[in-house]
């Protein structure tokens, strides 16, 4: 089998959720024997060679080879983002025209499969297109008028690249309820959750008896991560003087929007993955408490490295948090503030049964090595 994957960008070029799905995803089919032609944007198109990268020294590289394009800039009026995204997926089109019959199926990340479902609608494209929209936020919650905004840009081009893709990867959860009600149908739908490679399960998670409780945040500064209402409740713990814990952020987060305390700790943004792991595993709780999300991979990270979770009820992450922690509603202050609370009273043996609730639930599910197997190799090549 050969696979056209096609991204509008892969780690470590540029680093988010989407990013190491897509790295990890084209590591894990070169492992299956499987070759892949990864399409993914730099800004010095055709000048790195990622074989020669440490990053890429896993990958089978006699089943894999790159080519990279321009991601473009528009103009800043809204909109511009479906514009970009129209003209990359073209751009790509139009230089692979050709060679696309060398392939069994074209693999789409995000939108980046807009141009390739308008060719296989006039009959000029005979291959099969699947889509990953990830997350499909712009169908969840927004938390602001500007991100409403942003969200009813998107779902115009979101409704068609599902809804006209012969195949559309879905999370679970949430995610398939909501491709359900912009009209994909059952049989287009093919669920399968994000992985994590075996090296990030840890053994068995830290015993800390009787110290004090250790969370952890990690992602970028966006409105919809709720940062803003998780800062509101950690100030609200430290005006209560509840001083039996410590915060930890990893991330690009603002000067402005940090809280100066003790306890406290501000990172910045970390992309070692080496350094992220000491700090989780260092740690007891990682914090999720996003507007909407697809399946985090910082989720899946903290579990294999023996965390409890706090996450928020939204796209897949009922399918992360069973028995391992705190599944909360929305992402209200008093929510966020509640389950904090809850995490910090709560006894070191019953937390320490969610960690290993964590432990287990990646090793029987998300490990890289299983997930493959329903992926494209196992749907759709039988």
């Amino acid at each position: 089998m050969k696979i056209l994957l096609i991204t509008d960008g892969i780690y470590p070029f540029i680093t988010g959720g989407m990013q190491k799905h897509s790295y990890y995803l084209a590591k894990f089919l070169t492992q299956s024997n499987i070759d892949v032609c990864l399409v993914h944007c730099t800004e010095n198109p055709g000048q790195i060679d990622e074989k020669s990268l440490p990053e890429f020294a896993d990958f089978r590289h006699e089943h894999i080879t790159f080519k990279t394009y321009p991601f473009p800039s528009t103009d800043r009026f809204p909109g511009h983002y479906v514009r970009e995204n129209k003209q990359f997926s073209e751009a790509i089109f139009n230089d692979l025209k050709n060679q696309l019959d060398d392939f069994d199926l074209i693999y789409c990340q995000g939108f980046t499969g807009w141009k390739f479902i308008l060719e296989s609608e006039k009959g000029n494209l005979k291959i099969p297109v699947i889509s990953n929209l990830h997350g499909y936020n712009m169908f969840q919650k927004a938390p602001s008028f500007k991100v409403k905004l942003e969200h009813y840009l998107l779902r115009g081009i979101a409704k068609r690249v599902s809804r006209k893709s012969d195949f559309v990867f879905s999370f679970g959860g949430k995610i398939t309820e909501i491709l359900k009600k912009i009209g994909v149908k059952d049989e287009q739908i093919i669920e399968s959750p994000i992985g994590i490679e075996s090296s990030w399960l840890v053994k068995s998670p830290q015993n800390r008896k009787n110290a004090i409780r250790k969370f952890v945040f990690i992602g970028r500064y966006e409105r919809i991560k709720g940062i803003q209402e998780l800062n509101r409740a950690l100030q609200n713990l430290i005006h209560q003087k509840t001083g039996n814990f410590e915060f930890h952020f990893i991330g690009d987060i603002p000067a402005a929007h940090r809280i100066t305390y003790p306890n406290i700790i501000y990172h910045g943004k970390i992309t070692e993955e080496k350094k992220i792991q000491q700090i989780l595993q260092s740690s007891d709780i990682l914090v999720c408490p996003s507007y909407s999300e697809g399946m985090p991979t910082v989720i899946m990270e903290a579990m294999a490295s023996g965390l409890a979770i706090i996450g928020t009820d939204v796209g897949a992450i009922n399918q992360q948090i069973t028995d391992n922690g705190w599944l909360i509603p929305d992402s209200r202050v008093a929510t966020i503030q509640d389950a904090l609370e809850s995490a910090i009273d709560i006894s070191d043996q019953e937390l320490t049964a969610l960690k290993e609730n964590s432990l287990a639930r990646v090793e029987r599910f998300f490990l890289w090595e299983r997930v493959i197997q329903h992926k494209i190799c196992f749907r759709i090549s039988n």
